[in-house]
């Protein structure tokens, strides 16, 4: 079991963690993801998920795909940084009460544009 208060933990991860609620609006992300990102909270905590991810099918096929509370491994998005795009490698799933989608558990880290490429072959977006 986790020894530490589970929201420092979550804080200060070493790999960028956020939430988005079902109807797309992002509710949580921890530091490193908005460093990652190079925004702050108050640009992208609040605001919805279309106004970061640059592909509408990829996030379209992602939200479908939680939406049926699918997991989401190793799935490559574009993501729009505040100085230019990000390639991320998402790993997601979905907090979910009495079959109620309450919002995702997202993890995603920074890969380079060759890697998206080859992952994205395996992906039907």
């Amino acid at each position: 079991m986790v020894r530490e208060n589970l929201r420092d933990f979550l804080d200060n991860s070493s790999i960028g963690i956020h939430t988005v609620s079902a109807e797309g609006i992002i509710e949580y992300a921890n530091q490193f993801e908005l460093e990652m990102l190079g925004y702050t909270k108050d640009e992208y905590i609040g605001h919805h998920v279309s106004e970061f991810q640059l592909d509408s099918v990829c996030l379209n096929d992602m939200m479908t795909r939680l939406g049926k509370f699918e997991l989401l491994s190793n799935y490559p998005a574009r993501v729009k940084g505040k100085y230019g795009t990000l390639y991320i490698l998402y790993n997601s799933s979905v907090y979910q009460v009495a079959e109620e989608f309450i919002h995702t558990r997202c993890f995603g880290c920074a890969i380079e544009e060759h890697v998206y490429q080859a992952f994205k072959a395996n992906f039907p977006y």
